[in-house]
């Protein structure tokens, strides 16, 4: 399992060197035929009932709305291999210390794969966003991992803070809402903080905010980091605009993006275009989980997600008053991770983190690991 959110990162050298994210694929493909030789092929009940469900919505959806059969096709083994595979990792058995120990470890591992990326000439050709997105789960783990800590280990606390020092300035923004998300996440739903403590925790967060932004304390940063220290990174770059332009300029392009996908919502809000449509009209993923749902079926897939989702979210209610400490942390950091990406960028039918939490929080059982 965690092998499966860890690969992109850890195979990243190999991708290089061959110039092609094909090794990914191979990997996921073979990740999941050794979850099925492990389990004997036996695939749980709700995996396969889930499978059916979405396979016809899809491809019912692509008969019906789409207007490019051939994308709809692919698409929808781009979503088996890619984002269904995911699913069937987070169905299988394990416990609650085995699998934040497995994560943690593969975490490390990662670390050491990826993180002499702004350093060494050959990750030159790494993208800005491949790097941010596949070095934040070890970013996570290791403040997990430090905040858990009786006593202090400078050796955790040095990787914990480099870690999180080269993937703000080097990767995308997106993975500064991921870590704003884990820290949301990990005071509103902590069993250990009373409701006061959670309350004066925001406000301090609040008045430190405020008194960052009163003060221009950001652009303050970015520029000594840009302009005294000659780290001129894309991620700071565009931080920098987005502080002084404005979050449309330095959007890449997502405000016309976005635009264009509200004005074909607005022609047909109630069923959509058909999966896919985005890619094939405007050539781009949509970007935003909502606005996809949106366009590709209307008001009507919308809230069958959102009955999914609050699903989901009384499963992750359950799970935290528990405090099962590895299922707790490790169900945070994913869903931080494919929530904050899903928001700003991709496509959620191809993101593997999306479903492999889903199908962990539709599994767990309460007063049981994850079994």
């Amino acid at each position: 399992m965690a092998l499966f959110i860890f690969q992109f990162g850890l195979l990243q050298p190999i991708a290089l060197i061959v110039n092609s994210q094909l090794p990914v694929a191979v990997f996921t493909v073979g990740l999941v035929i050794l979850m099925l030789l492990k389990n004997n092929f036996r695939i749980k009940l709700y995996v396969i009932a889930y499978f059916i469900f979405f396979s016809l919505f899809y491809l019912l959806n692509g008969l019906i709305l789409s207007k490019n059969l051939w994308l709809t096709v692919t698409l929808f083994i781009g979503f088996i291999l890619k984002g269904f595979s995911g699913f069937l990792a987070g169905s299988l058995n394990t416990t609650s210390k085995e699998l934040y120990n497995a994560f943690l470890r593969i975490g490390v591992l990662n670390f050491f794969v990826i993180g002499t990326y702004p350093f060494v000439p050959f990750f030159d050709s790494m993208e800005y966003m491949r790097f941010g997105y596949a070095m934040i789960p070890s970013v996570i783990m290791f403040w997990f991992e430090v905040m858990g800590e009786k006593k202090y280990n400078p050796i955790w606390w040095g990787m914990t803070i480099y870690s999180t020092v080269i993937t703000v300035i080097y990767g995308s923004r997106g993975t500064i809402l991921v870590l704003l998300l884990v820290i949301l996440l990990s005071v509103l739903f902590s069993k250990k903080l009373a409701i006061g403590k959670k309350l004066f925790i925001s406000v301090f967060f609040g008045i430190i905010i405020y008194l960052v932004i009163k003060n221009d304390l950001v652009i303050k940063i970015i520029d000594y980091l840009f302009f005294d220290l000659g780290i001129k990174s894309y991620a700071l770059e565009k931080l920098r605009m987005m502080v002084i332009d404005g979050i449309a300029e330095s959007s890449s392009g997502r405000d016309v993006l976005y635009s264009s996908i509200l004005f074909y919502i607005k022609q047909n809000p109630v069923i959509g275009y058909g999966i896919g449509y985005s890619e094939s009209v405007l050539g781009l993923y949509p970007h935003n989980i909502f606005l996809q749902i949106m366009l590709e079926s209307g008001f009507i897939a919308l809230t069958c997600w959102l009955c999914i989702w609050i699903y989901c979210s009384y499963k992750y209610r359950i799970l935290s008053m528990e405090q099962e400490t590895g299922i707790f942390k490790i169900t945070t950091l994913v869903i931080s991770v494919a929530l904050g990406r899903l928001l700003v960028s991709s496509d959620f039918w191809l993101r593997p983190e999306y479903w492999f939490i889903l199908s962990i929080l539709v599994n767990y059982q309460r007063n049981r690991n994850l079994e």
